[in-house]
Parts: C-alpha cells; sequence; structure tokens
C-alpha cells in the first residue's frame, strides 16, 4: 500500500515490484537508500514480536532498526558465500517497545545490496514462556549454550531498559525462552572493573534512551554493586554467569607506566613494553582509548567546541601513534601481581555465588596477559630472564640506545623458535597462576582464553588484502603462538578452556577501506575471516584436541555515525536529573548525545545506526553446526554489542538438542564428519549419540547400531522412538539431533546420502576451478593458497566431503583463480611457477 509522509518514508529510489518469490517493497542498491514506517503501539515494556518477511532472492546487505535505539534492531545477509533460496524469508524479532509512537526502518548497507520487505506484522505477546529443556538436569553436567556481550554500555539503549535492572530482567526472560543458559558479560572492560573494586580504579558508563527519544550517556568512577543482585537472580532462575575480561589497561598499572624512553635506555625499570623500533609501548593505539569514565567531562568540552582530538589529554598520559599491541609486558613482576590480584578479587567477591562459573578473559591485540606479535617483549629485564633461563646469549650492547631493536634482530632470526618456546612457556605459566587463583577460591570455577580473532588480526596484521588471506598469512593457532599463547600447551591444562572467535560476517562490511563497497569490494575483503573459519585445519585441529573446547561466534555490527555529537544537558533538563542514576546510586555525569545525518524524511532527530547483520534463513546456524562437527564444541556462546533476539525458533530447537549432550568431548563414529558427524559416548548408565547436518539441504542419514535397542530416545523431547538395528532419519538444514540408547547398544556407522544434484554441482564447479588454479600457475600468477587447494580438492572429493568443498571453492584461492583467468591474464616472468 502507500500511506501519506507521517507514516511512511522513502528515501533513495524506493519501488515496489513484483518477483517470483512474491511482491515486495525494495530500496535502491546505494547506502544509505530506506524505507521506513510509523505505526502505534499501546503497551509500552510488554514483549512483542515483529514478523517480517523478506525476499531471499538476490544478494542483500539491510540493517532493520527504529531509527534511534536497539530495542529493534537487527540485519539481514543475504547471497554472497550463502546460496540463495530463492524464496520469501520470515524473520521474527522480539522487543520491548520504550514508547508508543514506533517506527521501523529498512536501510541497504552496502553497494548493489538492497534492502527489500514484504510486509510486516506487530503483535503484542502475554508473555515468553521459558523453553523445557528435558535432557539438562540443571547440574553443570551438560554443554553451555548462551551470549556474550562483547561491548557493557548499551544496557540503556537495548530491550527497551532504562536501567541495568530492567535490562537484566528482560536478558534472564529471553535467555530461558530461548533454551540458552549462559551469560558471558564485561566485569573488566577497556579500562578497568565495571564494579566497585577495592584493587584497581574502576568506571562504568552506558547510553540510555529516554521515553522521548532523547539520548544520553551517564558515567560514573565509582560503579554500584549490580553484579551480586544479577547473579542472586540467575542463581533463582537456574542460569549460569561467567566474568568476562579485556585486560587493555588497568589504572595501577596506568598510573606507573615508565614511558621515558631516555630513562629506560639508561636502565630504569619499566612495565611497559619495549618494542621492535626502539620505542616503548605508551597506549594500545586503538579506538578503545576514549572509553574511560575519567575522559569523558573534558570530551564533552572538545565536541562543543569542535576540537580535534589529536591532542586530548587522556587519562594517565596515554599517547597514540604506534601500532596497537598491548601497553605492558606480561611477564614483569608487578603486571602479573595485578592480573592475579584482579582475577582473585573477583572470583572472592562474587564465588559465593552458584551462578558464578568462573571468568573468560578475551585474547585482543592489546590484551596484556600475552605480547601479541613478536614486535613486543625486549626490555632488559624479559631478554635477561631469557638469556638466563635458555643458555641462549643475546649479543647485543645492554648499554646500547637501540639495543631494543638488536635484540629484536637477532631473537627473530637466528634462534627464532627457542624465543618463541620460551614465551610461550612463561605465558602458560601466568595463566596457571590466573587458574590456581581463581580456583583457591573455590576449585569448580574455570578459566577460558577467548581468541578473539575478529579484533586482533587487523589490528596486528591489517584490514583484510591478499596479505591476510589464508597461507598468505599464519594461520589463526600460528599468530596466537607467536604472541606467546601456544593452543597445544593448553590442551594438557585442566580449569583451562579455549573458545575460538568466529567473526565471519565481517567479511561482508564494517571494516576499511571502505565499509559500504558491498558488490564493489576487492575479493580480498569478502573471503579473509570465513576462510580462516572454515578451512584454516590447523587452527581447527588445535583447538578441537583440547579437553572442553568451545566457540565465541561474534556479531559482528556496522556503523554510521554520521556527524555525532556530545553535549551538556540544559539545566532545566528534569528528565536528566531522573536518568543520572546508575543501579540505584546517583551518577557523576551524564550528557547528552546525537549523530546528525542529511535529511531523509525521519519523523525524530534524535538518531543512532548501528546494528549487526545475520546470514539469512537456516544459514544463521551455519557456525553453530561447524562448531559441533569440527571441534565436538562443548560450549557455543554468540554475541556482541547487544542481545540478538529475531532467531529464537532457531535457537529453541538448537538448545534442546544440545543442552542434553554431557559437557566432555564424545567418540566420532566412522572416519568422516563431513557432511554430517555423528559422536556417541556414555552418560549416566546409557549411550547418548549425536548427528549434525554441516549443511544449508536436508540430507538422510542411515544409523546402524550393534543390536536393535528395545529403545531410541529424543533427548531434546523425551520421544521414544523405534529403530531396529538400523534407523533412518532425514537431517534438516544445520540440523542436530541428540539420542540414546542402552548402553550395550553401540552406533557402528552411519551413511550420510547429500542429494545427488547438490553433489554433482559441486564437483563440476570443482573441475572449473582446478582448471583454473593450473591455468593461472602456468601463466606465472602465484596465488595464495593456490597449491594447497590443489592438493586438497581432489582428496575431498574423492572422501565425499562436500562441506569442505562448498566453502573451498568459494575461497580466496579459488576465485581468484577463476576471476584471473576470466580477465585474460598476460604470461608472467616466471611462468610456471
Amino acid at each position: 500500500e502507500e500511506y501519506p509522509p507521517e507514516q511512511y518514508l522513502a528515501y533513495g529510489q524506493v519501488r515496489v515490484t513484483a518477483t517470483a518469490v512474491g511482491r515486495y517493497r525494495e530500496a535502491e542498491g546505494v547506502p544509505p537508500s530506506r524505507f521506513g514506517y510509523r505505526f502505534r503501539l499501546e503497551q509500552v515494556g510488554r514483549p512483542h514480536l515483529a514478523v517480517i518477511r523478506v525476499p531471499d532472492d538476490r544478494r542483500r546487505f539491510m540493517t532493520i532498526m527504529d531509527g534511534t535505539c536497539y530495542d529493534l534492531s537487527t540485519g539481514l545477509l543475504t547471497g554472497g558465500a550463502q546460496p540463495l533460496s530463492h524464496t520469501m524469508l520470515e524473520l521474527r524479532q522480539l522487543f520491548w517497545p520504550r514508547w508508543q509512537d514506533c517506527s521501523i526502518l529498512f536501510t541497504t548497507w552496502s553497494n548493489g545490496e538492497p534492502a527489500a520487505a514484504a510486509s510486516i506484522e506487530i503483535y503484542e505477546l502475554d508473555e515468553l514462556p521459558a523453553l523445557a529443556v528435558p535432557g539438562d538436569p540443571q547440574d553443570g553436567s551438560r554443554r553451555e549454550l548462551g551470549v556474550q556481550y562483547e561491548d557493557p554500555c548499551g544496557t540503556g539503549a537495548s530491550e527497551g531498559a532504562l536501567s541495568k535492572e530492567e535490562w537484566a530482567e528482560r536478558v534472564i526472560s529471553y535467555l530461558r525462552h530461548s533454551g540458552q543458559q549462559l551469560l558471558v558479560y564485561p566485569l573488566v572492560w577497556y579500562h578497568g572493573p565495571q564494579y566497585p573494586s577495592a584493587r584497581e580504579p574502576a568506571d562504568a558508563f552506558d547510553v540510555v534512551v529516554a521515553r522521548d527519544r532523547r539520548q544520553y550517556s551517564r558515567w560514573t568512577t565509582r560503579p554500584p554493586e549490580w553484579v551480586s543482585p544479577l547473579l542472586e537472580r540467575f542463581g533463582q532462575e537456574g542460569l549460569a554467569f561467567r566474568a568476562s575480561l579485556t585486560l587493555l589497561r588497568l589504572g595501577s598499572l596506568m598510573a606507573r607506566m615508565n614511558t621515558d624512553l631516555e630513562s629506560i635506555r639508561s636502565g630504569e625499570d619499566t612495565v611497559n613494553n619495549l618494542v621492535a623500533t626502539d620505542q616503548v609501548q605508551t597506549g594500545t593505539c586503538d579506538w578503545t582509548v576514549v572509553y574511560n569514565a575519567r575522559n569523558y567531562q573534558r570530551l564533552v568540552e572538545y565536541h562543543v567546541a569542535e576540537r580535534n582530538q589529536g591532542d586530548f589529554p587522556w587519562a594517565y598520559g596515554e599517547q597514540g601513534g604506534m601500532p596497537a599491541h598491548p601497553i605492558f609486558n606480561p611477564l614483569h613482576p608487578e603486571v602479573q601481581e595485578a592480573i592475579l590480584g584482579l582475577v582473585g578479587e573477583i572470583a572472592e567477591r562474587y564465588g559465593r555465588y552458584p551462578a558464578f562459573k568462573g571468568i573468560s578473559i578475551n585474547i585482543w591485540h592489546a590484551t596484556f596477559l600475552w605480547f601479541a606479535s613478536l614486535r613486543c617483549g625486549y626490555d632488559d629485564r624479559t631478554v635477561a630472564a631469557f638469556a638466563r633461563e635458555t643458555g641462549i646469549e643475546v649479543p647485543v650492547d645492554p648499554t646500547a640506545p637501540d639495543r631494543f631493536s638488536q635484540r629484536h634482530q637477532y631473537l627473530t632470526s637466528i634462534c627464532r623458535p627457542a624465543w618463541i618456546a620460551w614465551r610461550c612457556g612463561r605465558i602458560l605459566d601466568l595463566v596457571r597462576r590466573v587458574r590456581d587463583r581463581i580456583q583457591a577460591v573455590r576449585p569448580d570455577l574455570g578459566l577460558t582464553l577467548t581468541l578473539w580473532d575478529e579484533t586482533t588480526v587487523p589490528q596486528l596484521l591489517g584490514w583484510a588484502g591478499v596479505a591476510q588471506q589464508l597461507h598468505a598469512r599464519l594461520s589463526t593457532v600460528e599468530l596466537y603462538r607467536e604472541g606467546g599463547i601456544d593452543v597445544d600447551l593448553l590442551k594438557c591444562e585442566p580449569g583451562i578452556e579455549v573458545d575460538l572467535g568466529m567473526g565471519n560476517t565481517r567479511d561482508r562490511g564494517g571494516h576499511p577501506p571502505d565499509s559500504t563497497s558491498g558488490m564493489d569490494a576487492a575479493l580480498a575483503s569478502t573471503t579473509m575471516y570465513r576462510d580462516h573459519d572454515f578451512l584454516d585445519q590447523q587452527t581447527l585441529t588445535a583447538v578441537a584436541a583440547q579437553e572442553r573446547p568451545g566457540a565465541l561466534v561474534f556479531n559482528c555490527w556496522v556503523e554510521a555515525w554520521g556527524t555525532h555529537r556530545w553535549f551538556p544537558c540544559d539545566p532545566e533538563d528534569d528528565q536528566a536529573r531522573a536518568l543520572a542514576v546508575m543501579s540505584g546510586e546517583p551518577a557523576e555525569g551524564i550528557f547528552r548525545m546525537n549523530s546528525e545525518y542529511p535529511a531523509d524524511g525521519f519523523w525524530w532527530d534524535s538518531q543512532l545506526r548501528i546494528t549487526p547483520a545475520f546470514p539469512a534463513g537456516p544459514h544463521f546456524m551455519e557456525p553453530y553446526a561447524h562448531a559441533l562437527a569440527e571441534l565436538d564444541a562443548c560450549r557455543i556462546t554468540r554475541g556482541g554489542l547487544f542481545l540478538d533476539k529475531a532467531h529464537t525458533d532457531e535457537l529453541r530447537r538448537f538448545a534442546a538438542a544440545y543442552r542434553a549432550l554431557p559437557r566432555r568431548k564424545l567418540s566420532q563414529v566412522g572416519a568422516g564428519i563431513d557432511p554430517v558427524a555423528v559422536r556417541q559416548g556414555e552418560d549416566n548408565g546409557r549411550r547418548v549419540f549425536y548427528l549434525v547436518n554441516r549443511e544449508y539441504y536436508e540430507i538422510p542419514v542411515e544409523v546402524q547400531f550393534s543390536s536393535t535397542p528395545a529403545t531410541l530416545t529424543d533427548l531434546a523431547t523425551g520421544q521414544l522412538l523405534s529403530a531396529g538395528e538400523r534407523w533412518s532419519v532425514t537431517l534438516g538444514p544445520y540440523e542436530l539431533r541428540t539420542l540414546a540408547v542402552p548402553l550395550a547398544v553401540e552406533v557402528t556407522g552411519f551413511t550420510a546420502t547429500p542429494p545427488a544434484g547438490i553433489a554433482a554441482e559441486l564437483v563440476s564447479r570443482a573441475g572449473e576451478v582446478l582448471a583454473a588454479l593450473e591455468a593461472a600457475r602456468s601463466a606465472g600468477w602465484v596465488v595464495p593458497g593456490a597449491t594447497e587447494l590443489q592438493d586438497a580438492l581432489p582428496a575431498a572429493l574423492a572422501e565425499g566431503r562436500l562441506a569442505w568443498v562448498r566453502r573451498a571453492l568459494g575461497s580466496f584461492a579459488a576465485q581468484r583463480a577463476l576471476a584471473l583467468i576470466a580477465e585474460g591474464p598476460e604470461p608472467q616472468e616466471g611462468k610456471g611457477r
């Protein structure tokens, strides 16, 4: 229908079109073309459901939001690496409205990928009933499924909440409704504790969007005790909580920084890292420098005066102008004491709550639990310890002003393996001490190290280009080892678990050099994360070898800030005074914020355009199936800036089956795990097994047993199924089935039969890619990953590993070779290399 401007806006060339999949409204394929609707609701604060039908008929990247806050925000990706269904898909977004006068907007994020929608229906719900999970006795013996936040500052701009308490209740409600039972949330963020720490300078801030749509930020350096009440509620609801630590700075260490290079050259000690360029690391040199409450009052003044932040006096005198690396040396005794004291305080403060399950440390480019790369760690103290403990003398004048770069040159060229191994051993010792300090408070508390690649890789290696592709750069596990974390050493360490980060939606945009290039993006900008997530076998094998491996699926988000402003609240702003409260205590400060954009017909001047984007349809579940099939993941979390509530049905189906599995790895059935993986093991006097489909199409599977089971129980539902010595089932796209039989019955094998048409198509495409790889080689082109792909692809085809084949055919090496041949490359010097 057509609507008047007070109900409908269109910016750019928006049209209604009829296609084979149906009739829909479509924006222009140029950002930020968009269309939106204004509608009225009656009950503010009650759960609502937006049912949105969108066409999956071409490549699209659309953001969906209310335009001012995160309450209704989600996003959709179609095409690209994911096959199109050529159907109309249904997106079901839960939300709690904070105002009656509502809006919903569909925006084209990137070039050539237009936003579209066929219909929108809004329902008010009575409640969000909790999902029954019959296979989980809630005694800590089952696998963990949950939500992980990178950022703690959006609580007042999401879930319709005006306070942390309101936000927490809605997160609890959604976790129980979706079948998830774990929350991993920052207690230590970019600049230190977000709770009232007795050891470290703390701070906290959040964005809050008021009922009249005005946006505020409130902050304090004395955060109130909000964690204990949250843990009480989690215990009452049978949920689990793990504290997330992004160890980039601690105030006690920032206050004792010695960044005077001349004094360090003369022999003075420093807790800071000395880097390969004869510099002292004076800051993380990334976007995180802003987010300390000690900066905010002055930053508001800078915004008002429109001053450049290049000369801003950051808290503790932090400086930039260097590559992003950890500020502090993880092997310095004072740094280690600060880390151990912090984790000990958290364990002692919150370990008395049964819902508290331990600590998760995000291993980023600037986390000072490690060195991050071979560029760091050339101070006098560290190199002297290496020489003393290994007997390897470093022939560099200990008084030379350039001794740090000389050491780097010697240690990374002459005895690189010994240098890397020694650093990994010393970091392992530190990680063990962190675990021991936590478990001294409560032996069942765990320590998780999350290998968070989405932040780490671009900061250390640069944004995605040819140099960052699979087999051009180090594998993820090698990258972490060079920085001091050897994943292989961790597999024998009880109480230390590794989560592998997966952030491959970043390949679709949101990063330099052009975050909205879309269809015009260079190939290397569209393959790097995905290739490493799915094809980096060295990393996958190393993480799978852990005692209880896990995975973090990062919901990468995109941002369009416009002209972003911070400004003081009006002295007569009674609303600001009422909102200047954090967990029941007065905030130290509150200020207004807003982003300004060119006029496009939006009904309000208060705007914020930040949202994640998710693979459409069943592809949302692809990383879950991959983590389970490839790693036998005992823990899967997903999240980012705020709670994803647009995939509840998919999560409920997976949760009921996944949470029935014991919290330990099972034994592989048969020789292969592609395209279906089957594993089994003993659990409470019976044999449990699972089947997981790694692909987007249905796959019939026949399971063979050692004898006819008396019963076959579907653990997700409790339903009894009939089966003889063979049992047939058809797995849906990315589907998990979890079952149990008597212990005496073994699963002896299985047969998976992918659709013949899809198999034939992949074989045909593989032939084209192999021919292109050979033609490119003969013409003298050296494509990163080409040799590895030429070796692996025929074997994968012969073994029927169609999930791997599909992803390999979309890899950088495959697509680069096809593009070179299509362009008709001229023979190059060194032809035939």
